[in-house]
């Protein structure tokens, strides 16, 4: 049933000139925005991170709406843009400097392309027809769960020769790709848990994937970022960003970050990208790695307790220098949004010294997760 919905959605739009279905997406993202209040803490906590504080909760409001609307819209051109005809290509995107691959490609051993999810994503696994030096283009992809859907949209995404590897697949055959000139593509802006490295991202410490710097590092090859910006209905604009040297798991997070800021509300906002994975042996201390790196805006932890609780010490493991621990004491259940807002940079998550079932619905409501301390005693 899922994979014939979209069948009928994607032959419905196929119909229509691209530039009306973005507009229709507007109109969609538009009428269900109201519904999706989960989403609209979830886009406004990423765009407050994003903007590294500097609007007002209300402008950061305005923004997630944009934002969100925006994204609908690509979303639903990416049904027409993957099935597009080759001749019409070049009137959806253009890529403002191609130069720098072709430049990154002359080092003869591939090029290691960092993508976002960002604008009409979609349009990048044709990315050869928009730049002609790239011969050899390929992709990394997470498998949909369903099958039948998956199965469609690969081929969609193979439409015109790019190769797409999973994380099944050996990184010896991707090595090999890069080594013949390839140009490999990886979505490198979502949140990883553990496997990823600790990086700044957006001034705000967190994990990154460590797959790009992997690569290149084995296979020698050039790196760059790439931006995709909706330029009007039914035109984009792609342009490479250069990557600086070591090309470690910290400067691709620097360039892939100056990417998106090209267009902030083109990115993707609605996953949970800064989450601080913690649980029982994993204090905040261990998700956050060495005591002397810091971010440029440390995380904030807000310590709910009550005056009986005002003077007790927390767990070595709960102490970082990256963190601001925020004592609350004797704050009201319903206070949990006032408090978060009351400064630029949002609460990242909540330690209580005991369970309270009525703060861990606000706090779920909010998206803030929230930790008992007691998880964390050696």
């Amino acid at each position: 049933m899922e994979a014939a919905a979209h069948s009928v959605v994607a032959a419905v739009m196929r119909q229509l000139p691209v530039e009306r279905v973005f507009v229709f997406g507007e109109f969609l993202g538009k009428l269900i925005w109201p519904l999706m209040k989960k989403r609209q803490k979830t886009i406004a906590r990423n765009l407050r991170i994003a903007t590294e504080g500097k609007f007002t909760p209300d402008e950061i409001d305005v923004m997630a709406h944009r934002s969100f609307v925006r994204t609908v819209a690509n979303l639903l051109c990416s049904t027409v843009s993957a099935k597009a005809p080759g001749k019409d290509l070049t009137e959806l995107m253009e890529v403002e400097n191609p130069e720098l691959m072709k430049e990154a490609l002359a080092e003869g051993n591939g090029v290691v392309l960092l993508l976002a999810h960002m604008g009409n994503w979609e349009l990048l696994t044709r990315l050869k027809a928009f730049d002609p030096g790239i011969v050899n283009l390929g992709g990394f992809y997470r498998p949909l769960n369903n099958p039948i859907l998956n199965e469609r949209v690969l081929k969609e995404r193979e439409f015109d020769g790019s190769r797409l590897f999973s994380k099944r697949d050996s990184l010896h055959i991707v090595s090999g790709f890069l080594k013949d000139d390839g140009v490999v593509g990886i979505l490198a802006d979502q949140r990883v848990a553990f496997q990823g490295k600790v990086a700044g991202f957006f001034g705000k410490l967190t994990r990154s994937s460590p797959l790009p710097s992997l690569l290149a590092r084995r296979c020698k090859s050039e790196v760059l970022a790439l931006s995709l910006t909706t330029v009007e209905p039914g035109k984009w604009k792609a342009r490479y960003h250069r990557v600086e040297k070591p090309y470690d798991t910290a400067n691709c997070s620097d360039a892939l970050e100056r990417a998106m800021r090209v267009s902030i509300e083109d990115v993707f906002w609605l996953q949970e990208r800064w989450r601080v994975y913690l649980g029982e042996g994993v204090p905040p201390a261990k998700w956050l790695g060495k005591e002397d790196v810091r971010g440029r805006n440390p995380h904030r932890a807000l310590v709910w307790m009550t005056e009986e609780q005002k003077d007790m010490e927390l767990p070595a493991g709960c102490v970082h220098g990256d963190i601001v621990n925020e004592r609350c004491v004797g704050a009201r259940i319903g206070d949990l949004e006032s408090i978060d807002r009351s400064k630029p940079l949002p609460v990242d998550y909540i330690l209580v010294f005991s369970e309270n079932e009525e703060l861990r619905k606000e706090a779920k409501a909010l998206g803030i997760p929230m930790f008992p301390i007691s998880l964390f005693l050696e």
